[in-house]
């Protein structure tokens, strides 16, 4: 697998904000199994850590080890209530009336709807993928697109169903694309399905392969979407399909139980520790980018 495949978790904040926090597939590990003794736990989760964090600086060693490991993770935050602010401001600007031309559903749909529009999930509209899916659809059942497959729209209002319906199931899949893809990689993704034939193969291969995800199973109705996103995009780029940039996956992104595996349970370990940060700092995003490796909140990357 490649370097930079990467592994996630999340995190909600106490007023909705979705927290992801994401591991390289290379970033060191020692750290984990070393504290998971240290606690005696089989597994180790940021709820079973808390309660005992104290214990954990007690011992100048390990929390040395504690910080220096989850200062490895990338995190990304999508904060419902900016979208929901907008779509509020934009109807009484209208002039539409609260409890008779809107209730507070119509106000979550459209902030998912618009949260979906605004993430990656809607490079569909800045790229020629839509052209070429015209006749061509994904099969679900399969993995992979087929012109016999039913043609599935790729809307934000179609996805925002797929994936549950609810303002939640928006939220995650947004903040799950954006993990997959940052500011910078997803407008080099539009240049390359737009102009495939002036990028060398194996760059394009190589910034797609980037995408490849493991999160902890969380929602599993986000993965055939955020699949079914990966085919569109390596067959717009060109490449041919997931398959053939992956060795030993036929799919990009995946859900795994964190048991058996240091990279999620580092995961849950830093999205919990940076929801604790964003409380003791009031929600300071960029006191927060001094202590991780990357901080980006709702598509926008924070200096740190």
């Amino acid at each position: 697998m490649n370097d930079t495949f990467k592994y996630g978790d999340a995190c909600e904040s106490g007023d909705d904000k979705y927290v992801v926090a994401q591991f390289r597939s290379d970033a060191s590990m020692a750290w984990v199994p070393d504290l998971r003794s240290f606690l005696n736990l089989a597994e180790l989760k940021y709820r079973d850590f808390h309660p005992r964090r104290h214990q954990v600086m007690s011992n100048a060693e390990m929390w040395a080890k504690f910080e220096k490991g989850v200062q490895q993770a990338e995190i990304t935050i999508v904060d419902p209530l900016y979208y929901k602010q907008a779509v509020l401001g934009d109807w009484l600007d209208q002039k539409a009336e609260p409890g008779i031309d809107f209730d507070l559903k119509m106000v979550n749909d459209s902030a998912g709807e618009s949260m979906l529009q605004m993430s990656p999930l809607g490079i569909a509209e800045a790229t020629s993928i839509d052209f070429y899916y015209q006749h061509v659809a994904f099969d679900e059942t399969t993995g992979r697109f087929s012109p016999e497959a039913e043609f599935q729209d790729f809307s934000a209002p179609t996805i925002k169903r797929r994936a549950g319906g609810r303002l939640k199931d928006a939220t995650v899949l947004a903040a799950r694309s954006h993990a997959m893809l940052s500011p910078s990689e997803r407008l080099e993704v539009i240049a390359i399905c737009n102009h495939s034939s002036s990028t060398e193969y194996g760059t394009r291969c190589a910034l797609l392969a980037k995408m490849c995800r493991i999160f902890d199973v969380d929602h599993p109705g986000s993965v055939p979407i955020l699949n079914e996103f990966s085919e569109r995009l390596t067959h717009a780029a060109g490449v041919g399909n997931v398959a053939s940039i992956l060795r030993g996956s036929s799919t990009m992104v995946s859900e795994e139980k964190s048991h058996s595996i240091d990279h999620i349970q580092a995961a849950d370990m830093a999205a919990g520790w940076a929801v604790d940060l964003l409380i003791f700092s009031h929600g300071d995003y960029v006191e927060l980018a001094k202590r991780f490796a990357w901080v980006g909140v709702n598509g926008v990357v924070v200096p740190g």
